[in-house]
């Protein structure tokens, strides 16, 4: 898995995860690194945009794009590069925080460019807390979908009883999310692969 300081450099399918926190302990870093991880041993390579290592500021339109932070450069370029995404949040009072919000409002900064948004590409949800989870997925799905992405039918609510955590490291341990986790990489991997097909065709019959 690439940090945030790497990019895509292989052939299979790239899944993006935008998530974490801006705490050095998060366990939604843990969520997001431990989903990821489950797309890595499925055959995809994955990159982890961390909420916390992006750094952005709070977005201005204002400000140009050659000014904005390098960090929001290096984010619309996976963006542009990536097959597929996993976007989670943590639940602050019921729903997704500002930070996830402001690094998806950020990439505003590039409208109009082709594969600025998610376009088409197919996004999986994933939420971190307690009972009014579901608001965060709801809030996740309707940016998601304002960004035009096609968001797959398998979530994962995640509690802390499903993670172990080992200071800032941790891992995901609840055979539910797992279980969930799997099933919504796979759902993200068979319609990237069905896109990457259809681009295929449309490219021979273009030439």
């Amino acid at each position: 898995m690439n940090a945030q300081t790497g990019s895509f450099s292989s052939d299979r399918i790239r899944i993006l995860g935008i998530g974490g926190s801006v705490r050095a302990i998060s366990r939604n870093r843990v969520v997001t690194r431990g989903l990821l991880a489950l797309a890595e041993e499925a055959g995809a390579e994955t990159v982890f945009a961390d909420v916390r290592a992006l750094n952005l500021p709070v977005y201005n339109e204002d400000i140009p794009y050659a000014e904005q932070p390098e960090s929001l450069h290096w984010l619309i370029r996976q963006i542009q590069a990536a097959d597929a995404f996993i976007v989670e949040s943590p639940n602050y009072h019921g729903t997704m925080t500002g930070a996830i919000k402001n690094v998806l409002d950020a990439t505003h900064i590039m409208h109009g460019n082709e594969g600025t948004y998610f376009d088409g590409r197919p996004v999986g949800l994933a939420g971190f807390g307690g009972p009014t989870t579901a608001n965060v997925i709801n809030a996740l799905y309707h940016a998601v979908r304002g960004m035009r992405g096609l968001v797959v039918p398998t979530t994962v609510a995640v509690t802390g009883d499903d993670l172990r955590m080992d200071g800032a490291d941790g891992e995901i341990v609840g055979q539910g999310v797992l279980t969930r986790g799997r099933a919504m990489i796979g759902e993200l991997l068979d319609i990237a692969e069905l896109q990457r097909m259809r681009a295929a065709r449309e490219a021979l019959a273009a030439k």
